[in-house]
């Protein structure tokens, strides 16, 4: 065995198999116990004195006082039981802990160590009998790697079944890994620092009650990304995932069938505060029965945010059961074929969020709420630097009774939106928002009349002071006045029609005076020489004029007048009508051309 690398190694202290560990480390060679024998739980329970290996020469071998010149592989031992728990406690070693389908029933306690490597792959893991500490207490502590790839750790612990409290590692995985807590959470990681990636993905598991969450990542910070890609977290009292304040400089995997489930008003998934570089939930599935899918209110995202190619969301809050409100995306957040349900809130709260690019509710995206007087989709306060694409034909309400869709006061956008027309447009801000607002009106005849649309962008404010009149709560002059001006000048964007009115007025006086005058309705004005005589054709039309013209004077009225019989007398009385109705539309058209008519 090399006696000068070995220190007390006596048959009378360590066991044979311990022995042979020892020569294993001298050796770098990998103790294998199991061979091609089975590994699952009944037989690791079942595995008997040679197999069975002391925890406190694990911790001896680490502290370097069992060889004094250990193989850089280090400590490399699979299929074995380990009595006690490992106890690396303050320990600082150089030396690679890797022990692969193993039963650890005494638990591990790292804290406040720093080491090289610590690699329990595929073992099982449980907390001590009689402990209150998680089973793997890793607060603290500082190492290169921590690996956990499916590996099975259990407990019932307040303090959870794994604990990275405060921690510094190069990199967590958890590839595979199943943790379960009848307590407390399944992984407490508050705090912790990882200068590369954690990895909770790969048919990842945690399940817990605690209403601190099941994976807990409150002010961690990693330097890579956080891959939970096809992982599944269950909570009955609290979240899936904590992860406020979290901050991560890559992404945020949530997808590859990634599947949360919980129980809490805190939220399934919580990023309240945090700070990542991307978020990709697309295909995720998140339920929770008691409050919202996501609350992730604050979150500043550097990149895009994608909850798109199947991502569901099922809630019960009153707050919206994904909410993104006051968040910054600085790349796009895409939604597509997503489907949003949430039984007594809006499915998706958007309020004062920013995205530097585009906002994507199409192709095939889905929401639906069963709240009473709430709204869908809250898009207020939204300021989306590039495109928006919002397709509403499958957003709706399950409540019984109308009621609006979507809130949109003070949104913004970039250019034209899109998919719908500028008909079905109108229709969305006049018929699915709870009340009247001038801004989205405004809004959107600006990126017409940008868009070079000036017809369209005059439609939209038409149609803005018509929703007014109807929902604004204007008094009923107000209304009276103005749907006179919107008769007759379109509420001033469109004078020309006080002057196609000036037009018929003038037509209807030109054609009642020649067919009274032709009835006898008119009469030259007699002369001394002789009697009145019959008004020329001329005359009757320059009566006509004169009427039916403010300003306007042919003299022929000079000349001409009307009789004393019926058809004069009614064509003196029209003859006054048709005046004021003349200098009333002459009045509207100079009004309206030169805006002294207020538009809004």
């Amino acid at each position: 065995m090399g006696g000068q690398r070995v220190r007390s190694a006596s048959s009378g202290t360590h066991s044979r198999v311990e022995q042979r560990l020892i020569g294993a480390v001298v050796r770098g060679e990998v103790l294998d116990l199991a061979g091609d024998g089975p590994v699952d739980d009944a037989a690791m329970r079942s595995w008997g004195d040679d197999r069975t290996i002391s925890a406190s020469v694990i911790r001896e071998l680490v502290r370097g006082r069992l060889v004094s010149e250990p193989d850089p592989h280090g400590l490399r031992l699979r299929g074995a039981r380990i009595v006690g728990q490992i106890d690396l406690e303050n320990v600082t070693s150089d030396l690679a802990l890797e022990l692969r389908d193993c039963l650890l029933p005494g638990g591990v306690n790292l804290r406040n160590a720093r080491l090289s490597v610590v690699a329990l792959t595929g073992c099982r893991i449980e907390q001590a009998t009689g402990s209150a500490d998680a089973a793997l207490d890793a607060t603290r502590c500082a190492a290169s790697t921590l690996s956990l790839d499916g590996s099975t750790v259990t407990a019932d612990a307040v303090a959870g079944t794994i604990r990275l409290a405060a921690a510094r590692v190069g990199t967590v995985d958890c590839h595979g890994a199943r943790l379960e807590n009848s307590t407390g959470p399944a992984l407490d990681a508050d705090g912790l620092q990882v200068d590369q990636s954690v990895f909770l993905n790969g048919g990842f598991t945690a399940i817990s009650p605690s209403a601190g969450g099941t994976v807990r990542l409150l002010g961690a910070h990693i330097g890579g990304q956080l891959n939970c890609g096809g992982a599944l977290l269950e909570n009955t009292a609290g979240p899936a995932l904590n992860a406020d304040n979290l901050r991560t400089n890559q992404d945020v995997l949530l997808s590859k069938g990634f599947t949360a489930t919980s129980a809490s008003e805190q939220g399934t998934i919580r990023l309240i505060g945090a700070h990542i570089g991307s978020l990709n939930a697309s295909g995720a599935r998140l339920t929770n029965t008691a409050g919202p899918a996501i609350d992730a209110d604050g979150l500043t995202v550097d990149r895009d945010v994608a909850l798109d190619s199947g991502f569901t969301a099922t809630s019960a809050s009153g707050w919206g059961g994904v909410g993104l409100s006051g968040a910054h995306i600085g790349g796009l957040l895409a939604c597509g074929g997503a489907r949003l349900e949430n039984t007594t809130g809006p499915a998706l709260d958007l309020n004062g969020l920013r995205v530097d690019q585009d906002v994507l509710l199409d192709d095939g995206f889905s929401a639906t709420s069963g709240g009473d007087e709430v709204v869908v989709l809250v898009l207020a306060g939204a300021r989306i630097g590039g495109a928006l694409s919002l397709d509403t034909d499958r957003v709706s309400r399950t409540a019984p009774g109308p009621g609006a869709l979507i809130e949109l006061d003070g949104l913004t956008y970039g250019g034209l939106p899109r998919p719908a027309s500028l008909r079905g447009w109108l229709t969305l801000l006049r018929e699915d928002t709870p009340r009247y607002s001038a801004q989205p009106y405004q809004h959107l005849a600006a990126a017409y009349r940008a868009a070079g649309h000036d017809r369209d962008a005059r439609t939209i404010l038409i149609a803005q002071r018509r929703d007014q009149i109807r929902r604004a709560g204007l008094t009923a002059s107000e209304r009276a006045w103005g749907r006179l001006i919107g008769s007759t000048l379109g509420y001033g964007y469109q004078p020309w029609r006080a002057l196609l009115l000036l037009l018929a007025t003038l037509a209807i006086a030109v054609t009642l005076s020649v067919v009274g005058g032709h009835h006898g309705g008119l009469a030259q004005k007699p002369v001394a020489s002789g009697a009145a005589s019959t008004c020329t054709t001329i005359d009757q039309v320059g009566v006509g004029l004169d009427l039916g013209t403010p300003l306007l004077r042919t003299g022929a009225r000079d000349r001409c007048q009307p009789t004393d019989t019926p058809a004069g007398q009614t064509l003196t009385l029209a003859g006054w009508l048709l005046q004021l109705l003349a200098w009333s539309f002459a009045t509207l058209f100079i009004a309206g051309f030169t805006s002294a008519v207020r538009r809004t």
